[in-house]
């Protein structure tokens, strides 16, 4: 676990000297507001206009990471994709989404919160609701029970605004999903 706290911290480190937008989503945010569960990767979601992505790579050192080559980058930045970074004394595996242009995806990076990670490390995640939303699409998706649990742990331990779900449940098909809960 100390190893990937380190990456962890080297790769905020990097997502705050870069000036990108960005927030963490996935199983180290959930963690946040929920239970934790082990997991060696970190997902981020970025926001970034056309100079950042031709500048994104330069920010992240060859010397700690494994990085793709600049023109991988350039082109999922393009597509609104992703791709991976490695750090590697750690061994954690960042992966990188590039944020989507849908309502969802700009409402959700607008209620981002910026959160202690780790001591004297700050860093933006997703909200609790958002983090629900994107389990029960990922569950959608392989209906893995672990997305089930991560949602459970945050409702058991965080005040979620419920109207807020409401609304995009229906606008996102996951009532289906959402009654499973």
């Amino acid at each position: 676990m100390i190893a990937v706290a380190e990456g962890l911290k080297a790769t905020l480190l990097c997502l705050q000297n870069s000036r990108i937008d960005y927030m963490v989503v996935g199983s180290i945010a959930t963690a946040v507001y929920g239970e934790p569960r082990l997991t060696r990767d970190l997902d981020v979601v970025v926001r970034v206009h056309d100079q950042a992505a031709k500048n994104f790579l330069e920010y992240f050192p060859t010397s700690e990471f494994y990085v793709p080559p600049e023109v991988i980058v350039v082109q999922e930045f393009s597509h609104r994709g992703q791709f991976n970074l490695l750090h590697t004394n750690s061994g954690l595996k960042i992966d990188v989404v590039v944020q989507k242009p849908t309502a969802h995806g700009i409402a959700e990076f607008e209620r981002r919160r910026q959160v202690e990670m780790l001591p004297n490390v700050q860093a933006w995640i997703a909200s609790p609701e958002d983090l629900i939303i994107a389990k029960l699409r990922y569950y959608r998706e392989g209906e893995s029970e672990k997305h089930l649990r991560d949602i459970r742990g945050i409702l058991a331990q965080t005040p979620v605004d419920h109207s807020y779900l409401d609304s995009w449940m229906q606008s996102l098909q996951l009532t289906e999903q959402w009654q499973k809960v």
